[in-house]
């Protein structure tokens, strides 16, 4: 995990995006967040009582969503450690959906970062990448179908 985050720290630094050195809260519109949170709380809900029994699908998105809401309700209230589980847990479920799915985790990020790196910095000041003339989109079959062992994860 720590070769992902090195690998995102290298991107956001490259577009010019936040990254801080110790753990902090992000800054937010508090009643936004709160509208946010809430409305992103009710569609979890709205998915788990629509989903049947063997619809794995939105049973995964409404813990998706129960996860997001809590990282939003944690930064409103202002608790770090609150914020913290949430991001873990929110985590759990996105590796989740990768075992569920039977997905190459490693290599699909891997090629997403490739991809990511040739993207340029908003020149609004953004913070957020934009697809420039040296961009090239990721390869996202060639991670499906590689083995392992011969596919780049940086």
């Amino acid at each position: 995990m720590q070769d992902a985050l090195d690998s995102v720290r290298q991107f956001h630094a490259a577009m010019n995006a936040p990254i801080s050195p110790h753990p902090t809260l992000l800054t937010c519109d508090r009643n936004t967040a709160v509208t946010c949170a809430k409305r992103v709380n009710a569609l979890a809900t709205e998915a788990m009582a629509a989903a049947s029994e063997d619809d794995v699908l939105l049973r995964r998105a409404s813990m998706a969503l129960e996860e997001l809401a809590e990282w939003l309700t944690a930064h409103v209230h202002g608790d770090l450690a609150a914020a913290a589980d949430a991001w873990a847990d929110r985590t759990y479920v996105l590796f989740g959906d990768a075992v569920v799915a039977g997905l190459p985790a490693a290599m699909l990020f891997g090629e997403v970062h490739r991809s990511n790196m040739t993207k340029e910095p908003d020149p609004m000041g953004t913070g957020k990448a934009v697809k420039g003339s040296k961009y090239r989109p990721p390869d996202i079959r060639k991670a499906l179908t590689s083995n392992p062992e011969n596919y780049p994860t940086q």
